[in-house]
């Protein structure tokens, strides 16, 4: 199955898609929302979807959007942030074993009342992409739909809570104190995001979780280190890659999906609020602890994917460096340690059982 797969039969359902998105994006646009490009259009594409006229998402839309952000976040990494950054592995840490410890708690409160299995609970409230916990949870025989759900509900919930929390409930949004200078010179930008784009190929055929997005980062930040120039992205090209990840999101909202799992959605709203709220109080404690702006940790901890993370980031201006550096770390132990630490966690639970 590749992304091209049945093209012919879903082109008028991606044309569709763009129907309603470009318009809903506009809108959003022209009410000076946060990240209108993203959540306009999922909620137009989710919209639509749920009263039955089914659209997509444009193929390879996932993988040109994570290039993009990729491509311009990756300027950030300048010596001085990789510094400043190492000196605060401690909080990254922390924040990252928060993570595990808040969707735990959530896991068991979800199995609970909601009836779902203990498996597909955890893997339903871990913090990490909807597509890598659902694919884990199918490896361990938890039930994928609830696991979907749950994480499509939550990054849903926070690309447009958390956004319009920061720009309207008066935190100080401080900017970014080493904010790249550079110009836009499209004879650099052109191939080094087609550049990005085949490392992002590359990474993804050796299973690495979110390699569109972790190679480009990666290549501009060993770029910027050692001093070579590159170019701005510019805006129009950043709200591009909202508009394809507001197609994704908003793609996961079919209605026969949901209608099948319509008693368990009340349940997977309150475990994402929770989670939520549990996330921001972490994000708190850190700000406090360690001196960082409150807006960055809020949105460094925040139980969302890394790409739907670091746009808001990006798009806000708001400590670009710090939260890719939060969530970098926690996808690569959500990526690789999930399964060692729910197998942990049973052990421990059937102990205590016991004892």
């Amino acid at each position: 199955m590749t992304e091209f797969s049945d093209f012919r039969s879903r082109f008028p359902g991606i044309i569709r898609a763009f129907a309603v998105s470009l318009p809903a994006g506009a809108v959003f646009a022209w009410f000076d929302t946060p990240i209108p490009w993203m959540i306009g259009p999922m909620v137009a594409v989710a919209l639509v979807n749920l009263l039955g006229h089914q659209v997509f998402a444009l193929p390879y839309g996932r993988q040109i959007g994570q290039v993009i952000l990729g491509s311009a976040v990756g300027i950030y990494f300048t010596p001085p942030v990789v510094v400043a950054l190492g000196a605060n592995f401690g909080a990254i840490l922390l924040a990252t074993a928060s993570a595990f410890l808040i969707g735990g708690i959530g896991a068991i409160s979800l199995s609970r009342v909601s009836g779902v299995d203990g498996k597909s609970a955890f893997f339903a409230s871990i913090p990490g992409g909807a597509m890598a916990m659902a694919v884990l949870a199918e490896k361990f025989g938890a039930t994928m739909p609830p696991v979907a759900v749950a994480q499509s509900l939550r990054i849903s919930i926070l690309v447009i809570v958390i956004p319009f929390v920061l720009t309207y409930g008066g935190i100080p949004l401080e900017p970014d104190a080493y904010r790249p200078q550079l110009s836009l010179n499209y004879f650099i930008l052109v191939p080094w995001i087609a550049f990005g784009f085949v490392l992002g190929e590359i990474s993804e055929r050796f299973r690495i979780h979110n390699g569109f997005l972790i190679a480009p980062i990666f290549f501009g930040a060993i770029l910027t280190i050692n001093g070579i120039g590159l170019s701005e992205v510019p805006g129009w090209l950043t709200d591009i890659a909202q508009l394809l990840f507001g197609l994704v999101l908003g793609e996961r909202y079919e209605r026969a999906f949901f209608a099948r799992h319509k008693l368990f959605i009340p349940f997977a709203l309150v475990n994402a609020f929770f989670v939520l709220a549990a996330s921001a109080l972490v994000g708190i404690s850190l700000s406090w602890a360690f001196g960082f702006p409150l807006s960055s940790m809020i949105i460094a901890t925040a139980p969302g994917g890394m790409a739907e993370m670091a746009i808001v980031a990006q798009a806000l201006q708001i400590g670009v460096p710090t939260v890719i550096a939060f969530h970098l770390f926690r996808v690569v132990i959500v990526s690789l340690g999930t399964q060692h630490i729910y197998v942990f966690a049973v052990t421990v639970l059937n102990f205590i059982k016991k004892n």
